[in-house]
């Protein structure tokens, strides 16, 4: 067991020896955040322009239903009474006799 750990312990030291930690200048953060802000931004373009894209997409067709074909759709579909009237319209060359005859087998 410890001659593993006596490699671990090499290895971590080879380690650090070729990653070497970063001297903590003041400006460190600052530089930090610029290089970020520097990836960020190249991504970040793309998506906001398909984004944006889309969404105009979206308000000219929402525009385009709202103003042509909600329009005519109303227009062929227009009754003049209410769902109650249609259904006794329906109703009223119904013969009775029929339904009652029909639920005899005999």
């Amino acid at each position: 067991m410890d001659r593993m750990n006596d490699k671990l312990d090499a290895l971590w030291a080879e380690y650090r020896q070729a990653c070497p930690d970063p001297d903590p200048a003041p400006d460190f953060m600052p530089r930090l955040w610029q290089q970020i802000e520097k990836r960020r931004t190249g991504n970040a373009r793309v998506f906001r322009r398909l984004a944006q894209v889309c969404v105009m997409a979206t308000v000219a067709l929402t525009l385009l239903m709202g103003a042509v074909l909600i329009p005519r759709i109303q227009a062929e579909a227009f009754f003049a009474g209410s769902y109650a009237e249609e259904l006794a319209a329906e109703h009223t060359n119904a013969d009775y006799t029929d339904f009652l005859t029909a639920g005899d087998l005999r």
